[in-house]
């Protein structure tokens, strides 16, 4: 009784350390009345946040809407922000939160012109401008005063604000005072934490999911990354019309445990986020138990996996794994490529001691969408070497949760068990396997948390899974 007692301790002990990150998908890029968004007010009634949220909030497989405001004036809706709207704004946002929806409101700071650029921000209860007159009844028309055309700064604010945090919003290759072509700056890396991978489609007012942009900011972003900048990929729609969440079904993702405020911005500045032209794709992708976004050291070959589960059940027609040097300046390289399967599991051999290497995935479905995820970095420390075979023995399981089947790649082809154990210690299943890929059905199995033990000969790995 002592030992089942000990064991039932250390399996409860074991699910309340493992904190379960969930998926959210929305867009933190859009506009309304306060500035030169809800182009079509005049038929759809709407004109401001209170209204664009609730609109939103109907919007399918859509978790979280951030509204980001023109930051300046020009003219009467050319974006015709002023400072006073700010206020509104974010009251609206906080008066929309209901608990299943999450409304968060910012700004888009900047104009479009050479060696400047937009940039959206979010965690600032006030305005930062630069306009000191010509704003009807608001001049000055900032709360926080920044030139406009100052982005070093600007990254300072951003910086020194614990809360906040920047994405570039749209940014071609002299944007932000070049920043693409000019050296690492460290202070500018803590206040940047990602690149859309997507932008648009800004001025459609298509509401039917289907209207995808050609936009493609992939290669500006490998660009960043090879100076040594610690970013993310996010998605942008840009919205200019009430079709906020419906131009198209590209979303933001981000993984937090629940969605709040405080959890989105903070699984932003960690980068625990991915675009996908796919409104409900979960990608679960790690270095042991590091996660998109983080910054990892080891001195044995990392062993990196990759798990796309598709809502509507959608094969992955690709999965590639992206890897480069940061600051080598030289572009990153495919290291790995699987075709047709949801899952990839590769240990890369070529990590060479003090470089930070980065590695990303990039995964086409059968239908072209693409998903790209935030990086995991990876610094090589001494010695570094491979890992004896079997030590480390590894495997990959989707879907987690799970209902009625939960499919296991091992990479293992020689004889290995799978055991599955329920909260009290007891076996409930055990199979032996010699092939590399296999499915079980779990729809025999109690809801609730079970532990998947895989054994190859006197080595071991257990993981958490959870039946609904």
């Amino acid at each position: 009784m002592k030992i089942r007692a000990i064991l039932v301790f250390v399996l409860a002990f074991y699910f309340v350390r493992s904190q379960t990150l969930n998926y959210y998908f929305g867009n933190l890029h859009s506009h309304t009345g306060y500035s030169d968004g809800n182009k079509d007010s005049t038929t759809t009634g709407v004109s401001k946040p209170a209204g664009s949220y609730a609109f939103a909030k109907l919007s399918q497989h859509f978790d979280f809407l951030g509204i980001s405001e023109h930051n300046h004036y020009s003219s009467n809706n050319n974006p015709g922000m002023v400072r006073t709207s700010y206020s509104l704004g974010l009251a609206e946002a906080t008066a929309a939160n209901t608990g299943t929806f999450l409304c968060l409101y910012g700004m888009e700071y900047g104009v479009s012109s050479t060696n400047n650029g937009h940039v959206v921000i979010y965690g600032f209860n006030q305005l930062i401008g630069w306009e000191t007159t010509g704003v009807p009844g608001n001049a000055p028309n900032y709360d926080i005063y920044n030139s406009k055309t100052v982005y070093d700064s600007l990254w300072r604010l951003v910086k020194n604000n614990p809360n906040a945090f920047a994405t570039l919003a749209h940014p071609s290759y002299t944007d932000f005072n070049a920043l693409a072509s000019g050296t690492y700056n460290a202070m500018y890396d803590s206040a940047i934490v990602g690149v859309p991978f997507r932008n648009g489609m800004a001025l459609t007012p298509t509401a039917d999911y289907t209207t995808y942009p050609s936009s493609d900011f992939f290669g500006y972003y490998r660009i960043l990354l090879n100076r040594g900048y610690h970013l993310g990929m996010s998605y942008d729609h840009d919205n200019h019309y009430l079709n906020f969440g419906r131009g198209n079904a590209g979303r933001l993702v981000i993984m937090a445990p629940s969605l709040t405020e405080a959890n989105l911005y903070g699984a932003m500045k960690k980068m625990h986020f991915y675009g996908s032209d796919d409104w409900n794709a979960k990608i679960d992708f790690k270095i042991g138990t590091n996660i998109m976004g983080d910054t990892m050291s080891g001195n044995s070959a990392p062993l990196i996996s990759v798990i796309h589960n598709d809502g509507d059940g959608e094969l992955a027609d690709s999965i590639k794994i992206w890897s480069g040097i940061s600051g080598s300046g030289n572009d990153p390289t495919i290291v790995a490529i699987v075709k047709q399967s949801n899952t990839l599991m590769y240990n890369d051999n070529t990590v060479t001691t003090g470089n930070t290497h980065y590695f990303l995935a990039e995964i086409v479905q059968a239908d072209g969408n693409r998903i790209i995820t935030s990086p995991i970095w990876f610094k090589g420390k001494s010695p570094i070497g491979l890992k004896e075979n079997k030590k480390d023995l590894s495997f990959i399981m989707f879907p987690n949760p799970t209902h009625s089947k939960l499919n296991i790649s091992t990479g293992i082809c020689d004889n290995y068990s799978v055991e599955i154990i329920d909260i009290t210690g007891k076996k409930i299943f055990e199979q032996n396997y010699n092939e590399p890929n296999i499915t079980i059905s779990t729809s025999q199995f109690e809801k609730g948390f079970y532990l998947i033990k895989v054994k190859n000969g006197s080595f071991s790995k257990t993981e958490r899974l959870i039946i609904e």
